[in-house]
């Protein structure tokens, strides 16, 4: 009985330092007719739970900050849920204030409705086209769209916490990159 626990001990503890970005990000996604490399991989984790995993796709002769700023480069942020431990049920308020300001109300109630739905396993990917503009799907659903780039600066500048955000940007990719 004791090596039986032992065992389980060990796939457990192995389990748990497995490198989630190497089994859950794809190498590249399509943004309408362009393919996409991904520029950067990350996982959240805290302790022994991977929380989720994400990967920004930019072009390739592309430095990141330029795409993700450039309204006329496309680009996609890809997350996949591992685990709901520490989701809210509710979006954040950061994020609510921020796409309410830049989405109309239908929009953004579709957004809002699909983050109450989030399961583990579930992907949002939210992706940038000229012409098109952002995309936000849940798996293959597309939950959300507008025309305007404005929403991609508005939630880099959020994200960024006062920070410039090509500095954070840099940093980001710069400790993440992507191992495929």
């Amino acid at each position: 009985m004791r090596w039986l626990l032992a065992l389980a001990v060990l796939v457990l503890g192995t389990a748990a330092l497995m490198p989630a970005t190497a089994l859950q990000v794809p190498s590249a996604v399509r943004v309408g007719n362009v393919q996409l490399p991904a520029a950067s991989c990350a996982a959240r984790d805290t302790l022994w739970i991977h929380h989720y995993v994400a990967a920004l796709y930019v072009p390739t002769r592309q430095s990141a900050v330029n795409a993700l700023q450039d309204p006329r480069q496309p680009k996609a942020l890809q997350v996949q849920i591992l685990s709901k431990a520490f989701l809210p049920k509710e979006m954040p308020k950061r994020w609510r204030e921020t796409l309410e300001g830049e989405l109309d109300g239908a929009a953004f109630g579709a957004i809002r409705a699909a983050w109450r739905e989030l399961a583990v396993g579930d992907r949002v990917t939210v992706a940038y086209l000229p012409g098109p503009g952002v995309t936000l799907q849940l798996n293959d659903r597309v939950v959300a769209r507008t025309p305007k780039h404005e929403v991609i600066d508005a939630l880099l500048k959020t994200w960024a916490e006062g920070e410039p955000v090509p500095q954070r940007v840099n940093r980001v990719v710069e400790r993440h990159p992507c191992q495929h």
